[in-house]
């Protein structure tokens, strides 16, 4: 059992709570979203919150170098580089796929970020922890032996901050809604959040624990099949009591909306794209295609089929991804005619 590491202030915190006013009176629901994609460092959204705790542990470390890996598009890796470039140190990103004719969003920003890229088959580099972790393992170890040998020191930050380390930034987090809350904010019946690996619903059960934050926690898994979600939740929250003495238990129930994976971590259906153009109208609240969109679009079906399934008054945490909607833009287009 140990402390935690210190954690770095990179993140413009608190994010504010929106209202959505017409959407609310149309669903007979109270919603509200929690704007963590204005965390700051490029609009990072949740990746930031987690790299707080990461980047911590890797500054403790004495790293100089942060390796990680992800889709061409990924939140995560952008938000590395940029956390990187804001500290002064070098990252170093391992892409899945290959290199491609031209930049574009995250991929782009990364590079203007100073981040060094590396491309590898999907075959061999499939990073999130709920599929195949080893062959993640074997690219970025295998990228820090480079950084070692060049004298440099890696730190090896997991796809997405997945883990019981990055899982800290969303129970600070369900700390700062908590506070929100004794201050004025309304009370929730549901916290609702997009999940790709479970780490943050993981970490606001665990917040919702050590901070006494009302209401139930739903996530709508978007990218791996919702039982290798609740198991990586069960996971991460086992691993973080072990590892920092936490005085919670695992939660006995998960909930998850299912059913809204779509086209996977890289792709939007019609439908997504289709809220997404509905919402930027309706609210002036962008969501991105590949991973919010899909979880708001649970989170409207589930009140479509039942105004009263998760409450009264209902939060949608906005986790970001802003710089994903322009490798969709020629389909945004022919939305939008």
């Amino acid at each position: 059992m140990v402390a935690p590491p210190a954690r770095l202030e990179l993140a413009l915190a608190p994010t504010p709570i929106l209202k959505l006013d017409r959407l609310s009176r149309r669903l007979g629901v109270e919603l509200h979203v929690k704007r963590d994609d204005l965390t700051g460092l490029l609009e990072s959204g949740n990746k930031v919150r987690k790299l707080e705790f990461l980047v911590g542990e890797a500054l403790q470390q004495g790293a100089d170098t942060l390796i990680t890996c992800g889709t061409p598009d990924s939140n995560g890796c952008r938000a590395v580089a940029a956390v990187a470039a804001r500290l002064g140190l070098r990252a170093v990103l391992a892409i899945r796929g290959e290199r491609p004719a031209e930049y574009d969003g995250n991929l782009l920003l990364g590079r203007l970020l100073g981040a060094e890229t590396r491309y590898y088959p999907e075959a061999e580099l499939e990073c999130a922890p709920e599929r195949a972790p080893e062959s993640a393992n074997v690219v970025m170890e295998a990228l820090a032996a480079e950084v070692r040998a060049r004298g440099g020191r890696p730190y090896i930050i997991p796809e997405s901050g997945a883990g019981e380390l990055g899982a800290l930034g969303y129970v600070e987090c369900a700390v700062e809604l908590s506070e929100q809350i004794h201050h004025g904010a309304p009370r929730f019946d549901t916290v609702v959040i997009t999940a790709g690996t479970g780490g943050s619903h993981a970490g606001l059960l665990m917040g919702k624990q050590l901070a006494g934050l009302p209401g139930e926690i739903v996530s709508v898994p978007v990218t791996a099949p919702a039982e290798r979600v609740r198991e990586a939740i069960v996971r991460t929250v086992g691993a973080a009591i072990q590892r920092f003495g936490f005085a919670i238990e695992v939660p006995k129930a998960i909930h998850l909306l299912d059913g809204y994976q779509g086209a996977g971590a890289t792709g939007a259906n019609d439908e997504e794209l289709g809220i997404l153009v509905e919402l930027a109208r309706e609210e002036g609240l962008l969501l991105d295609p590949v991973y919010t969109a899909k979880g708001f679009r649970g989170l409207l079906e589930t009140l479509a089929r039942d105004p009263k399934a998760l409450g009264q008054r209902v939060c949608f945490i906005h986790t970001g991804g802003l710089f994903s909607l322009f490798p969709f833009r020629d389909r945004l287009m022919h939305l939008t005619q």
